[in-house]
């Protein structure tokens, strides 16, 4: 049975849910939040998405920071540390195991095709489901660890 909502019990999965990150000597609130951040050197950006608790803002205020040059090509990397850093955490490293072998997949309806697969009508569970990968790769990671 494939996880395709981080809502309920897998709301844990989501880059939204509250656990510490750090990225380059900030902690931030969220993965949203130090993803958002990784994606522009601007100082003042960067602390404007860490003043905002919200991951949902901080998103949209990544979404209109000046890109940092190398973005398309490090942001994959990016992502995966900092989902490999989130769940080092005992208590979210355990609920990750227990997804078993569940194929995990990032639906969304807004077209994001590079880190989810979008199940609106047009594009019909089209999606390279990136993020869904990772967590999938980490998990085997821990598992490989603990086994």
């Amino acid at each position: 049975m494939a996880i395709t909502n981080f809502r309920g019990d897998y709301k844990f999965l989501s880059n939204f849910f509250k656990c510490e990150i750090e990225y380059e000597d900030d902690v931030y609130p969220s993965v949203e939040h130090a993803f958002q951040a990784a994606k522009t050197i601007n100082e003042n950006e960067r602390k404007r998405i860490l003043s905002n608790k919200n991951p949902v803002i901080a998103k949209r205020i990544g979404r209109k920071v000046k890109l940092r040059s190398d973005w398309e090509e490090v942001k994959y990397n990016i992502m995966y540390q900092l989902v490999l850093q989130k769940f080092k955490n005992n208590e979210l490293s355990r609920l990750l195991l227990d997804t078993g072998n569940n194929e995990i997949i990032e639906e969304n309806k807004w077209h994001d095709k590079y880190w989810g697969k979008c199940i609106c009508k047009k594009c019909n569970g089209d999606g390279k489901n990136n993020l869904g990968l990772i967590l999938q790769k980490v998990r085997d990671e821990i598992d490989e660890k603990s086994g």
